[in-house]
């Protein structure tokens, strides 16, 4: 009975290396754990023990999920929470997906079964933050931000740092296990080399820091399309926006709710009042034409700047439906304002603000630093436009956070955010707040951005060197075993 508990024990405390609490330094523990029962010779229930951590760690780690759909989505509490039971479950799959390929391949307590594990565990990952367009929620790399590890994050992204985490991790779990000194001194010296990454950098500062000012309106979730205070509500941030001095002002994602065909006198009045003022405004706003249907999830660029952005990697059942002809039990119970947004091409110019350009995102983009890559060279920093205020008072806006910070680390730039209720921050170019504000109130961040220039190898290269990394570490294994039987 004992033993049947360390494997959702160790799913749990998992969770807690993540953001809010962000015990990272410490997450090796957990994988380590895990690790142990799938080398194990005397106790060998892989895919159970696999299963269990999975279900724990994303039960305990995505619980929230239910609160768009129950709240604000207005779907009854048995529909919500099954559907969030459903995405638990599909995640616990990639790890259950694991141990039945550790099984096929390796023995218990075999060097071929500790080394296995990062490869197949980097792969799973991989593989959910690519499949139906990819939910790397949670990836086990983001648990080593800020941590000496994390110098990895700019060479090879979060699913470097997932590979060598879990190598170090299964290392461990083998000099546990086993009881045997050379595998502990092997996790010892990886972990020393692997840290020596933080001294490296690729990007440099360019020109001088310029102000921005992030504004954070605290727009209920339950009001904010509803047409009765949606004038309101536009004119409040609006409001906010024009009393800022700052050369770029920044409203959240959707601050402006009105279609943007249907704002155009006064989009062209904030162009002129800000152009008069040497000032640039970046806001979130639907875009498209109604009449036909076809509506996207924008920036727009006002004043003395320009462009567009339209989301490209967007939310499903938030932003759109998979499947709709499928799915109708979906659209049935669940109403969700701007459900059926289009996607925007997958490389977009940066936005210009002023003399600097930035990088744009919206809200989930942020879990996909292969998206964000696009945008350099040429971007001088980024920009990150979010609405939180879908999942309340839970860890969700916390773990997205740690995201954005994980996107700043991988691509070397600052990162000025600004949600509607939080957590809106600026970044430094290694992924710590500079500044923020606190959470469900109505005020404006203001403070620099420090552009830079360079590109990190992960900016230039994305996955491809972790592809080959993994692809010879495959091969190496592959040619191991064929070496012993020879």
């Amino acid at each position: 009975m004992f033993y049947s508990l360390l494997a959702p024990l160790a799913g749990v405390l998992f969770t807690f290396c993540f953001a809010p609490w962000s015990f990272g330094a410490v997450a090796l523990v957990p994988l380590a754990l895990l690790f142990a029962l799938w080398q194990w010779p005397a106790r060998q229930k892989p895919l159970r023990d696999a299963w269990l951590f999975g279900f724990a760690h994303f039960g305990s780690g995505l619980y929230w999920v239910y609160i768009s759909l129950f709240y604000f989505g207005g779907a009854p509490l048995p529909f919500a929470i099954v559907a969030n039971v459903l995405l638990v479950l599909y995640l616990a799959l990639f790890p259950l997906l694991v141990a039945w390929l550790l099984r096929r391949l390796s023995a218990p307590g075999s060097w071929r079964r500790t080394l296995l594990i990062p490869l197949l565990w980097t792969g799973g990952e991989i593989a959910r933050a690519y499949l139906f367009t990819g939910f790397p929620w949670l990836a086990a790399g983001y648990s080593a931000l800020h941590t000496p590890l994390d110098g990895l994050a700019p060479i090879g992204g979060v699913f470097l740092l997932t590979f060598v985490l879990t190598l170090i991790a299964s290392l461990l779990a083998r000099a546990v296990v086993l009881r045997r000194g050379k595998p502990l001194a092997l996790a010892a010296a990886l972990y020393a080399v692997a840290s020596t990454s933080s001294l490296l950098q690729f990007t440099t500062p360019k020109d001088e820091p310029f102000s921005v000012a992030l504004v954070q309106g605290n727009i209920e979730q339950s009001t904010k399309f509803d047409p009765a205070v949606m004038e309101r509500n536009l004119q409040d941030y609006i409001a906010l926006a024009i009393a800022r001095e700052e050369s770029v002002v920044i409203l959240p994602e959707t601050a402006f709710t009105f279609m943007e065909e249907l704002m155009t006198r006064d989009l062209a009045q904030l162009d002129a009042y800000f152009k008069s003022r040497g000032q640039t405004l970046v806001t979130g706003i639907p875009a498209g034409e109604a009449k036909k249907q076809l509506f996207f999830n924008a920036i727009v660029t006002l004043g003395e700047g320009s462009g567009h952005y339209y989301k490209h990697h967007l939310l499903p059942f938030g932003e759109y439906v998979p499947l709709r002809d499928w799915l109708t039990i979906f659209d049935k119970y669940v109403e969700i304002p701007y459900s059926n947004f289009a996607r925007g091409d997958a490389k977009q110019p940066p936005l210009l603000t002023g003399k600097h350009r930035a990088g744009a995102s919206i809200c989930y983009e942020a879990a996909f630093g292969r998206d964000m890559r696009q945008a350099l060279p040429e971007a001088d920093y980024l920009i990150n436009i979010s609405n939180d205020a879908w999942f309340k008072d839970s860890i969700a806006a916390d773990q997205h956070l740690q995201m954005n910070q994980m996107r700043s680390r991988e691509l070397g730039r600052e990162m000025a955010r600004a949600t509607n209720d939080g957590i809106t921050v600026l970044l430094d170019a290694r992924g710590r707040i500079k500044a923020r504000i606190p959470r469900f109130v109505r005020e404006v961040l203001a403070g620099e951005i420090q552009p830079y220039q360079g590109l990190t190898p992960y900016a230039r290269f994305g996955n491809a060197l972790l592809f080959v990394l993994l692809a010879l570490y495959a091969l190496g294994l592959w040619a191991g075993k064929r070496c012993a039987r020879g």
